[in-house]
């Protein structure tokens, strides 16, 4: 009797270790993963991405998921309303033209938040050529810096495509540029003597946002609930140990490792849906001549994140 309830014991661990084992191989077998293609451009912004993707956060969520490399943030968004991607990551600018616009976006979160990501590549102004990147937030922090600097009507301005801006202005199409960090890093090497920078941190808050199309959040919201889980594994990973981080967001946006270091600190890498992002979009598209209400918050699908963390939820619906 006391063998044969060994035995049974044997047998039922066997059992439980087998569905344990079936569980885990449901859970990551290629098979039942769940594919995401996210449009992404290669900005240092996108760290928790990289991240997540290079420690296994992605797949530990049952997720595979697949990098759309676009020039921009703007670019992202048209390769998520075209259906080439199910989520994009863009700032705000792209969202709000995309909201302007009337289109199925919903905005799922923000992965990054930085004051200090744009500068102008140049420090004297007045009657120069400035080049800026189309619909992206180069050209709104452009258009904060001329008003707040009393340059209206003193500068010329020249759209650009974000991987032509560094080139022309050193083919001298252009005196200066509004970019973003990662633009200018790797446009460095143009620039032997260096550049003259001027920055204005506090002028301009921008947001890297991830966005899904609306029938994306109908059809496959425990997919974007799994994604929004890896990305807050990735986040700890980065608080935890950010030496450890920096290889990998450095191989993910192709920048030198040493110039992610020394940029690192300009960065707040945080999942979070708040008040804050909700303003900064009602702001752009005032400025583009819209009229914000409260049909807006139909766009901030703050369900998905409220159910990985609540905490990370402050905006007022």
């Amino acid at each position: 009797m006391i063998v044969w309830r060994s035995w049974k014991l044997l047998l039922a661990s066997i059992l439980i270790t087998a569905l344990a084992v079936g569980g885990v191989i449901l859970l990551r077998g290629p098979g039942v993963r769940q594919h995401l293609v996210i449009a992404e451009s290669r900005q240092m912004m996108s760290a928790l991405i990289f991240v997540a993707q290079a420690d296994g956060h992605f797949a530990d969520q049952g997720l595979s998921v697949e990098l759309l490399r676009v020039a921009n943030g703007k670019t992202a968004m048209e390769a998520l309303l075209d259906r080439r991607a199910d989520l994009a990551l863009s700032s705000d600018v792209p969202a709000a033209g995309a909201m302007l616009g009337g289109k199925p976006i919903r905005i799922l979160s923000t992965v990054q938040t930085s004051d200090r990501d744009i500068v102008i590549a140049s420090a004297a102004l007045a009657g120069k050529r400035i080049g800026f990147s189309p619909d992206t937030n180069s050209q709104h922090f452009l258009d904060l810096l001329i008003m707040q600097s009393g340059l209206t009507g003193k500068v010329t301005l020249v759209p650009i495509d974000s991987d032509r801006i560094m080139q022309a202005m050193a083919d001298g199409q252009i005196d200066a540029a509004s970019v973003w960090t990662t633009v200018r890093v790797a446009g460095a090497a143009l620039f032997p003597k260096g550049l003259d920078l001027l920055t204005m941190p506090g002028l301009y808050t921008g947001s890297w946002i991830l966005s899904a199309r609306r029938d994306v959040v109908e059809t496959r919201r425990d997919a974007l609930v799994r994604f929004e889980r890896a990305l807050l594994a990735a986040e700890w990973s980065i608080l935890k140990d950010r030496e450890r981080a920096i290889p990998i967001v450095a191989a993910g946006t192709g920048i030198d490792e040493a110039l992610v270091r020394s940029y690192w600190e300009s960065y707040g890498f945080t999942l979070r849906l708040d008040q804050a992002l909700l303003l900064s979009l009602e702001g752009h598209l005032r400025r583009a001549g819209g009229s914000p209400g409260p049909e807006m918050l139909g766009y901030l699908q703050s369900d998905i994140l409220r159910e990985v963390d609540p905490t990370r939820v402050t905006v007022l619906d």
